[in-house]
């Protein structure tokens, strides 16, 4: 999912995103409170999040995603000075504008292996508590 007020940068993130065939851009918004409402009904695995927007800032939204369907965020910003804050927010990235198509990919696949631990680690406690179960 993209979340940026600027239609342009959108765009031009949505046709970068496109170029991969098993990338899927789920959707979009153009303010935080909106994206917030997106997030919960979407459930993107990853959003590509900006930090200056109208009614909720990037920083605002990052802070309220949580519980267990909360998506990995990339902040895509042209402000560098904020890169502390986002990390604490829990963005796994920082890219800046204009991002070019290395360092998107990067994002992407750091994403991914990111995910790919994170199912591991599940399928180990899965398999814990199973034997658990059994064992009583």
């Amino acid at each position: 999912m993209i979340v940026d007020d600027e239609p342009v940068a959108r765009r031009v993130l949505r046709e970068d995103l496109e170029l991969w065939p098993d990338v899927e851009v789920v959707g979009e918004a153009d303010n935080g409170k909106d994206a917030l409402l997106r997030i919960q009904q979407l459930k993107p695995d990853l959003v590509f999040l900006d930090l200056q927007m109208p009614v909720m800032s990037g920083l605002e939204v990052a802070r309220n995603l949580t519980g267990e369907h909360a998506p990995v965020v990339v902040i895509v910003t042209a402000f560098d000075q904020h890169a502390v804050q986002a990390f604490e927010a829990g963005a796994v990235d920082y890219l800046l504008k204009p991002v070019s198509e290395a360092r998107l990919r990067m994002a992407v696949e750091r994403t991914r292996s990111m995910q790919g631990r994170v199912t591991e680690i599940a399928n180990r406690v899965a398999r814990i508590a199973a034997a658990v179960t059994c064992a009583k």
